[in-house]
């Protein structure tokens, strides 16, 4: 008798785990994050971005963009005692070289990159 009450127990048990036989319930909607501002690139996304916080990053980066669209020097002042500027050398067929430089605890580090503006306007690096 033992045997078949066990085994009884065990359809049972294998039974609580089945899945009811009815319609599955409706997945929820997909809703998309809002676009934020775009990640660095470019020379603050490499070595020299890699020790500012992600806040000073980001300021570096708009002002790198700023830069690029307005084809001037362009200066900046990060949150965390960092400082930097980007001189974007003349547009040519759509792209620009520029040199950022970082000043870290009051020493520079400098990087060259390049950029080519993309149809929507978004600079590619």
């Amino acid at each position: 008798m033992r045997g078949w009450v066990g085994g009884i127990l065990l359809g049972v048990t294998a039974l609580a785990g089945c899945a009811p036989s009815g319609p599955s319930p409706a997945a929820p909607p997909v809703v998309a994050a809002p676009a934020g501002p775009p990640p660095p690139q470019g020379v603050i996304a490499g070595p020299i971005g890699a020790s500012l916080s992600e806040e000073d990053r980001q300021i570096a980066f708009d002002a790198q963009t700023d830069a690029l669209d307005k084809g001037q020097r362009k200066s900046w002042k990060g949150k965390s005692a960092v400082f930097g500027f980007i001189e974007p050398g003349a547009e040519s067929a759509g792209c620009r070289d520029y040199i950022h430089t970082v000043f870290i605890d009051g020493r520079p580090q400098s990087g060259k990159g390049n950029a080519c503006r993309q149809p929507s306007g978004v600079w590619k690096y």
